[in-house]
């Protein structure tokens, strides 16, 4: 059944694995232990004392076993806003595909499709520890930036978990730590914009990290340069620069465009709700719906800095 399972999620172009529900109490050790052994800064504790959620929820089955999977997106979407005058180039994620529905929607719907026939049901699980599931379960692996790379995806894609009742008789539960690659590679670490990848550490300084600034809607720290800036949101210098992305990086959509009107709504920091129907699908495409209130400023430094680029200074 799991073996079958998996080959027709590989059709759909995603990737699984199944592990028993008693490895809940493995995962839930793990970030104990992570806890314990590493100096965690205030928003690690809050990931993992607040976020992370262990116990199972009630549901109307009996759940055996959890699903972790994983779908490719694309490594960044090309975004032209019309400005002064101008059109700007900028960089930004996407959810999914051009024309399919992001990960969670698409999963679900054809998993179901799938299982119900069968008499197994499943129940998201967005609240569990997604990274070090995918590479407890052997999904995934870890680099040395503290993203996740799939076999065939490298680091550009979504994690998406599943409570289920099917059963799961195989139970495979894999060592944590960095791809053997990343051992003496350090593109990632010269890279980073803001120093958040660190040498002798297996964490990253996530509060130093670009995506956590980027993310926010609070001022910039001053000794964050500009030149850093480069995406709507997050950071993707790390993951461009990886040799084991290197097979991926072309995978980009768009451009996708905003005229003049469309900036300016963005810029004066509008509610979805006040967005024209095709504004507002272009921002939930790319994600920018999630973090909103950051998006005005970032905004503004790109635009005033001529655009957002992914040049990288890196010598190897």
């Amino acid at each position: 059944m799991v073996e079958w399972l998996k080959k027709e999620i590989e059709n759909h172009g995603d990737q699984a694995r199944i592990i028993p529900i008693e490895r809940l109490k493995d995962l839930k050790s793990d970030i104990e232990t992570l806890k314990c052994a590493e100096t965690l800064n205030g928003f690690q504790h809050f990931i993992t004392e607040k976020i992370y959620q262990f116990e199972p929820p009630d549901t109307d089955f009996e759940i055996r076993s959890v699903m972790i999977m994983a779908s490719p997106v694309p490594a960044y979407a090309k975004v032209i806003f019309e400005w002064q005058g101008q059109r700007i180039p900028v960089i930004g994620l996407a959810r999914s595909y051009m024309g399919k529905k992001d990960a969670p929607t698409t999963t679900k719907q054809y998993m179901r499709k799938m299982l119900k026939p069968l008499g197994y049901q499943i129940q998201s699980a967005p609240r569990l520890p997604l990274k070090r599931l995918a590479v407890r379960s052997g999904l995934a692996s870890y680099g040395r930036n503290n993203i996740c790379y799939v076999d065939g995806m490298g680091s550009f894609l979504t994690l998406v978990a599943y409570f289920s009742d099917l059963p799961c008789s195989e139970d495979v539960w894999h060592d944590v730590g960095s791809m053997e690659r990343c051992n003496n590679c350090t593109i990632c670490l010269k890279s980073c914009p803001t120093g958040a990848i660190l040498e002798n550490r297996f964490l990253i300084d996530n509060e130093r990290c670009l995506s956590y600034f980027n993310e926010r809607p609070d001022d910039f720290p001053e000794w964050l340069p500009k030149s850093a800036h480069h995406c709507l949101y997050d950071c993707l210098k790390c993951q461009i620069s990886c040799p084991m992305n290197r097979d991926y990086v072309g995978n980009v959509i768009g451009p996708i465009e905003f005229d003049e009107a469309e900036t300016e709504m963005l810029l004066a920091g509008k509610t979805m709700r006040e967005f024209p129907p095709g504004l507002r699908e272009k921002v939930k495409f790319l994600d920018m719906d999630s973090w909103l209130p950051a998006i005005p400023r970032n905004m503004r430094v790109l635009l005033e800095k001529g655009g957002g680029d992914l040049s990288l200074d890196v010598r190897i």
